[in-house]
């Protein structure tokens, strides 16, 4: 009887391994190639990838996984985008985005109703209010790589 409770514990802790997280979110974020970068255009060229998640990670741990899990230096600029994306692949946008870790204005999501071409245009016609909307009237990071503010 020992056996079996055993076997049928084990089958269960296997089978419970392989089920999907459906916790798990994921964000693209972009590093961008300085070779031809141009601070006026809103798209960047650069290397990009796609990260995992949990809810509750804060742009700094996400950013910190990337640098782990692709074996970045420190001193390597990563850009998270706001997007976000479910197992089941729906999208929505990250929570307490941090702008540290924004391309905008850079980078444009164009796929989305936000962060895209509409905050583009609004970004452009009073830079302070856009800021003081979105981020708390904090600069995000594209904006301080170039000097945008």
């Amino acid at each position: 009887m020992k056996k079996i409770t055993r076997s049928v514990l084990a089958l269960s802790i296997l089978f419970s391994s392989c089920t999907k997280d459906d916790g798990l979110i994921s964000r693209n974020w972009s590093s961008p190639n300085f070779d031809g970068f141009d601070c006026n255009s809103p798209v960047m060229v650069g290397e990009s990838g796609t990260v995992g998640f949990l809810p509750g990670d804060t742009d700094a741990q996400i950013v910190a996984k990337i640098k782990d899990v692709w074996n970045l230096p420190d001193h390597y600029v990563i850009f998270l985008d706001p997007n976000t994306y479910n197992s089941e692949g729906g999208k929505g946008t990250a929570h307490n985005i941090n702008p540290e870790y924004l391309a905008f204005p850079l980078h444009i999501s164009s796929m989305s109703d936000e962060w895209g071409w509409d905050y583009y245009e609004e970004y452009k016609q009073d830079k302070q209010a856009f800021l003081d909307k979105y981020t708390n009237g904090k600069e995000t990071a594209g904006m301080k790589l170039c000097n945008l503010k």
